[in-house]
């Protein structure tokens, strides 16, 4: 980068330990290394945007050199080399159609083995049909504490000092 070597170093301080003095001069260093740690990483995402640009374009260049020499459709050409005549993507097929038969049929089981009403209800249906609810049947008992007769409770004798 720079060419500097120790005796050059040594000058930059002692002049700056002259010209700034050796109260301001910490404050001044860290002032100077905030700057050149920005500058730092300012030069980072520069030169990794940089990168990014130069590894997009070199990507378009291949994508356009394999469309050409595939014909233009690279994901039919993937297809037919690995399934030219289709039966792994029958049997797939096949397989996700039991797999969806037997969720179904799971389903079913569990709802009639809970006892589960299959039946579904529109929510207006639920809101035509009255409610029925059921009153308490009228007894004809008289609680117990209706019958008992009230006794009146004595009061204690009045404490009489005797002198």
């Amino acid at each position: 980068m720079f060419d500097i070597g120790w005796q050059e170093i040594f000058v930059i301080a002692v002049f700056a330990l002259i010209v700034i003095g050796p109260k301001d001069l910490p404050r001044a260093l860290k002032t100077v290394t905030g700057v050149i740690r920005k500058m730092k990483g300012m030069a980072r995402d520069f030169q990794s945007g940089m990168d990014d640009i130069v590894r997009e374009s070199e990507l378009m260049d291949m994508k356009k050199q394999i469309e050409a020499e595939t014909g233009g459709d690279l994901r039919k050409e993937i297809e037919n080399s690995i399934d030219p005549d289709g039966a792994i993507s029958k049997d797939l097929q096949d397989l996700g159609d039991f797999e969806n038969d037997m969720k179904t049929a799971t389903q079913n089981h569990s709802d009639s083995v809970s006892g589960k009403n299959t039946k579904t209800v529109s929510v207006e249906e639920e809101l035509e049909a009255p409610a029925v609810t059921q009153a308490p049947a009228p007894s004809d008992e008289v609680p117990a504490a209706a019958t008992t007769p009230i006794t009146p409770v004595a009061e204690p004798a009045a404490d009489v000092k005797k002198d």
